[in-house]
């Protein structure tokens, strides 16, 4: 790109210009064998970049391709969205992008052409990577008038005449709203999220956290020293396979993994596979493997539908303590804001642990599966508890759904969950809504709730008439965790969520804890040669 030289009343300014470009379209190549005249089609671009200056910052302003010849890794992220979170109306929201902070990584795009309220939506922001907002501004006490909305990301576009001065002012002022504003109600997690610059020393020591955890034990590891106690006392709460969310999975027939001219097949699309496909590259697996080994998918016809992506794009991991939180996703890390965490604590030390209340047996290490465990609890409980696991009962729609794992005579209804991650938790504390939701507002289901037990035993006929009233998550974990302080920070967010729509159908939540017996591994038989 050719520097510019800049108008001398814009002090400071700097623009690169880059002339258009043209480049024949992979389609036309592909057809002009068919269609010889198809020789003259032409992609063309421009390219142009002004610096605008802003006190101590400088911002990117581009027009055409511009924004493609940026080191993004340069660029502060989240600055238009944390701008957004203090000033876009929560009644007049248009847009809305974000990616779930779990291993599931589902993204999410909601449209609203005429604008819409952020509580008519009915997403929990919490727990959301919010990748774009955008809507109408809040104007009021805000010193300039004539931008009514906004599209926020790491950027901010914004209508405004081609001014740069006034344009100046403007961002001026954005930076001063960051500086001293509050963040909207509702919009807090968006916020919540701090961005760390890839070149900070704690980003450094974190991605050499994350290739212990994600290389040892394969071949060619690097080892991995020196973390410094800070870091090392740290506990992983989720790392996982988790595609980039521009990638189509109902497109993929392979992902590949690439290191030079080295290249291995991930036979599956989860942690075994890609730790497999790393091990089968046969290449040095150290810090900069996570930057330098790259991955691409690939649908059926062999054509790529990804870029080239670092291995770090494809994973989610969460490490931290009860008090602060690092997650990556998409390839950056953030550390979850102080102040949020401390009130995402305070609100879930209102779910009460039990630890007296009633007993579950301890988890044996020959069941795999929860069915196993609920099929043999029971028997151990001296009659205080009968299984529902597995036990359908038909809502008046037609849906059969179960009550719950394990009812208590004392009325828990209590849903049963080896802990394995986020994922698995989402559907536990989901299921358990819908339950108490058949039950307070399904008269159908209540009533064949209240058969199905008493067929199973009728001396749980006081019982049936009291419940729903206690919720109970029981959690099996074979390693001491608090709960529900040690839970990935998704699945935290999402705990207080459901634990407060279960308090609004008169329902208290409750968690218990149940020692897992680790599995034993067994050794594969030695068969001799004859």
């Amino acid at each position: 790109m050719s520097r510019l030289a800049p108008n001398p009343d814009l002090p400071g300014v700097t623009a690169y210009f880059h002339a258009k470009s043209e480049k024949v379209p992979p389609w036309a190549k592909a057809l002009q064998r068919l269609f010889p005249e198809l020789e003259n089609a032409l992609n063309t671009s421009n390219r142009l970049v002004i610096f605008l200056p802003v006190r101590d910052r400088y911002f990117a302003i581009c027009f055409g391709y511009g924004s493609s010849t940026l080191e993004w890794s340069a660029i502060e992220a989240n600055f238009g969205l944390r701008f957004a979170a203090r000033r876009v109306n929560p009644g007049s929201v248009r847009t809305y992008r974000s990616r779930r902070i779990d291993a599931a990584g589902r993204t999410q795009s909601i449209q609203m052409p005429l604008g819409s309220d952020i509580k008519d939506l009915d997403v929990p922001f919490d727990g959301e990577f919010v990748r774009q907002l955008a809507g109408e501004l809040d104007t009021i006490g805000l010193e300039f008038k004539e931008i009514s909305a906004i599209v926020a990301s790491d950027a901010v576009m914004f209508k405004a005449e081609t001014d740069l001065l006034k344009v100046q002012s403007v961002l001026d002022v954005m930076l001063r709203e960051i500086e001293t504003q509050p963040v909207k109600e509702g919009l807090e997690f968006v916020d919540s999220l701090e961005p760390l610059k890839a070149s900070s020393e704690t980003a450094k020591h974190l991605d050499q956290l994350l290739a212990s955890k994600l290389f040892t034990g394969l071949p060619m590891a690097a080892p991995f020293d020196g973390l410094g106690s800070e870091f090392e006392g740290l506990n992983e709460y989720l790392l996982e396979f988790c595609t980039p969310d521009d990638v189509d999975l109902s497109n993929i027939a392979r992902v590949t993994a690439y290191k030079k001219d080295r290249s291995e097949d991930l036979v599956t699309l989860d942690l075994d596979g890609l730790r497999a496909a790393l091990a089968g590259l046969k290449v040095r697996l150290g810090v900069r493997a996570l930057q330098e080994v790259r991955l691409a998918a690939y649908d059926e016809d062999d054509n790529p539908v990804s870029s080239h992506m670092p291995v770090r794009n494809w994973i989610v991991f969460e490490a931290g303590d009860k008090d602060k939180r690092y997650i990556l996703t998409l390839g950056r890390w953030f550390a979850l804001a102080a102040n949020y965490t401390k009130q995402l604590n305070e609100d879930l030390s209102r779910i009460h642990v039990i630890e007296e209340e009633f007993s579950l047996p301890t988890w044996p290490s020959r069941f795999n599966s929860e069915t196993s465990y609920n099929d043999w609890a029971p028997g151990e409980c001296g009659g205080s508890v009968i299984k529902l696991d597995t036990v359908d009962i038909r809502a008046e729609d037609g849906d059969e759904v179960e009550a719950c794992d394990l009812l208590h005579r004392d009325g828990y209804l209590i849903h049963v969950k080896p802990y394995s991650g986020s994922q698995t938790l989402s559907h536990l504390f989901a299921q358990a809504l819908v339950s108490v939701q058949l039950l307070r507002g399904d008269d159908t289901y209540r009533e064949n709730f209240k058969r199905t037990v008493l067929e199973i035993d009728p001396s749980f006929a006081e019982t049936v008439e009291r419940v729903p009233e206690v919720v109970t998550y029981a959690l099996a974990f074979t390693r001491d965790r608090d709960l529900p302080l040690d839970l990935p920070s998704f699945s935290k967010v999402n705990l207080r969520d459901f634990a407060k729509r279960l308090r609004g159908y008169g329902v208290r939540p409750t968690l218990y804890r149940i020692l897992r017996e680790r599995p034993i591994k067994r050794k594969a038989p030695e068969v001799a040669d004859n």
